[in-house]
């Protein structure tokens, strides 16, 4: 069947950078703090709860401006702007589902003429970060809001694509009928996958072979 959706995790798979945390991190100096925050996550001695409040708390109190600023230069994987708009000549919406944060990920959705962004949000008054995150996109939790976008898109499983690059993908590739695994972070997103991409060059003729 022709794909009448596309859902597509923005870190990795659209723009360069794979952990937009780790990225705003590096720029604001807590580097450190983050990964000790990641390796407790990984290792399971805190929950992804805990985890986003801990690493949005080190940067409280920073401006918006300032990390919209610094966002802004993680680039674009090759190909990017023009699946963009290949999926919008062929009538094909497509939706950003993220772990990332809103501003990075709605900076994207905009700049690409997404149909719509689901992600974390920052806590902020407009002006500087709370040092808290409203948590929409667990990690690992992708697969009920895919099955929630088919059933609001009125879409099958068959009519659907999704792309991603790590483990907290393969829920989501689970419930849709063409994965793709785009920049994979390990052999076990590609074996999840129906096919690999090394950026989103190949994805307009996959789609297109499909028809």
């Amino acid at each position: 069947m022709p794909i009448r959706l596309a859902i597509f995790d923005v870190d990795g798979v659209i723009t360069e950078e794979h952990d937009p945390y780790t990225f705003l991190h590096r720029h604001f100096g807590t580097e450190e703090a983050g990964a000790r925050h990641l390796a407790r996550f990984l290792a399971g001695e805190i929950t992804y709860e805990q985890f986003a409040q801990l690493d949005a708390g080190e940067w409280k109190g920073r401006t918006v401006a300032e990390a919209r600023a610094i966002l802004q230069r993680n680039p674009y994987v090759p190909g990017a702007h023009e699946m963009a708009a290949g999926l919008r000549e062929r009538g094909i919406p497509f939706i950003l589902l993220s772990s990332g944060f809103d501003l990075h990920v709605e900076r994207v959705a905009a700049e690409l003429g997404a149909a719509d962004a689901i992600c974390n949000r920052l806590d902020h008054d407009g002006e500087r970060l709370c040092g808290s995150m409203t948590v929409r996109v667990p990690w690992g939790g992708k697969g009920p809001i895919v099955r929630d976008l088919l059933q609001r898109w009125g879409v099958t499983p068959d009519q659907c694509l999704s792309a991603g690059d790590s483990t907290a993908d393969i829920p989501a590739f689970r419930e849709v009928g063409h994965a793709v695994a785009v920049r994979p972070r390990s052999p076990e997103v590609s074996a999840a996958a129906h096919i690999t991409l090394p950026d989103l060059r190949g994805l307009l003729p996959f789609i297109d072979a499909l028809v």
